[in-house]
């Protein structure tokens, strides 16, 4: 195998960039594991007169610093194993090894279907040593941690089931990626950051289309909401707001997990609201109905078409930048590709999974951007929910029950909110919520 070159500028960021997302993600997980450490077993003073709060007993209390703390015991061995991995499949030149090895099998890149075998079977069999590395911390967070805690309905046969119905989703649409990317990459070998990304924003509305009525039914069964107080609540809501969607379904979450979700998924007129069973056993009535306005007022409040207009000129910047990385030729042989000079044109979809990797290897310095802008837009959800269904009482019962079902943190460091949580803690929104009542 070949080594890479220590000396290299794209070496180093990657792996400095690796390392300090690794002692980052270390220090935030420990500092809130201590902090449940001293402040679980409390009731915050901000819940003592709330009558739904009275879920929070000593025993919940318990059970919310016992499910973090197995959390943080397994989450500590998976990221260093994960981040041993990584740092050894670079570090020992697998991706180099691959990429000759699969060349001998199609020959080196030149004209389309060539080049299209090669990119697939590089991309699918490049990640194959992380995912086997992460089954066995898959499999006991699964029927250890999350079994521990009643949340997992989970059989081995449906794990594995659900597996295999991954892995051949992710084939099919890595067959269809690597196909446009390629396709791209041919046609336009120096513009096509352009078009790809083009290419990739199409696709993402296509698969918005067609993952509620072709992939979500795959892995769980959609049935209609009964008729009933619920469903004429929801419609009504609908009605007021002027949100048209193609039904309302309830979804056998159940049947994997006790976490409770509700989403509205789609586009068009596939466009769908989603209910988890769990959450409808959970909640009351008056609480649906103002956590469905809370996902409405999302809608009404532009906040999806808003991150749109950001983040598509956004793509195109990331795009072109790793563009730009793809030409020099000391990224290939910084991480040990034996790649001409002359050849780079033809092996260019080597140098954008390179890129991308150097790109995801410092992407974590963004995460508080992203998620204080994620905030922002759900206390503006919450208000709105408030104000639609004139019941801000019910969103706090419902938020109160949902952390409650969900063992979530109840005090979490501001620190580690400020850079992970894409919503507001639970007293955060307590907050906001009771004094826009005044």
């Amino acid at each position: 195998m070949q080594q890479i070159i220590i000396s290299n500028l794209f070496i180093i960021v990657f792996l400095a960039g690796t390392v300090v997302s690794f002692l980052i993600n270390q220090l935030l997980e420990f500092l809130d594991w201590r902090a449940e450490r001293k402040s679980g077993g409390k009731l915050p003073p901000e819940l003592a007169d709330i009558p739904a709060a009275s879920c929070f007993n000593t025993e919940k209390l318990a059970n919310i610093s016992a499910y973090k703390s197995e959390k943080y015991k397994t989450f500590i061995p998976s990221s260093i194993t994960g981040l041993a991995v990584t740092l050894c499949l670079v570090w020992f030149g697998f991706y180099p090894w691959l990429y000759q090895i699969i060349c001998g099998w199609t020959g080196q890149p030149d004209g389309f279907a060539n080049t299209y075998w090669c990119a697939f079977l590089f991309f699918v069999l490049a990640g194959i040593p992380e995912s086997i590395v992460e089954i066995p911390f898959s499999l006991y967070s699964e029927f250890h941690v999350e079994k521990k805690f009643g949340f997992s309905n989970m059989t081995l046969k449906l794990w594995i089931l659900d597996g295999i119905k991954s892995f051949l989703v992710s084939t099919i649409m890595s067959a269809i990626l690597v196909a446009a990317m390629i396709g791209v990459l041919c046609a336009a070998p120096t513009t096509w950051w352009i078009f790809l990304t083009a290419v990739l924003i199409l696709l993402t509305f296509v698969l918005q289309v067609i993952y509620p009525i072709v992939i979500a039914p795959l892995f769980n069964k959609f049935t209609p909401l009964e008729d009933g107080e619920l469903k004429n609540r929801i419609s009504s809501l609908m009605e007021k707001t002027g949100f048209k969607a193609s039904g309302i379904f309830v979804m056998d979450a159940s049947k994997r997990s006790g976490h409770s979700n509700a989403y509205f998924g789609g586009m068009g007129k596939s466009k769908r609201i989603v209910l988890f069973d769990t959450l409808i056993k959970q909640l009351t009535t008056d609480e649906l109905e103002a956590v469905l306005g809370h996902e409405l007022g999302h809608c009404k409040l532009h906040h999806i078409l808003r991150r749109m207009f950001i983040m598509i000129p956004l793509e195109f910047v990331v795009m072109y930048v790793l563009y730009f990385i793809a030409q020099s030729p000391d990224l290939y042989s910084g991480f040990g590709f034996q790649i001409a000079k002359e050849s780079i044109s033809s092996a260019q979809f080597i140098g954008l999974f390179l890129a991308s990797m150097i790109a995801g290897a410092v992407e974590e310095i963004l995460s508080p951007i992203v998620n204080f802008g994620s905030r922002k837009d759900e206390y503006a959800a919450d208000a709105y929910s408030a104000k639609l269904t004139e019941k801000p009482d019910a969103l706090i019962s419902g938020l109160i029950k949902l952390n409650s079902e969900n063992l979530s943190q109840l005090l979490p460091p501001k620190l580690y909110v400020f850079w992970n949580y894409s919503h507001p803690t639970l007293i955060e929104r307590i907050r906001s919520l009771k004094g826009s009542r005044k």
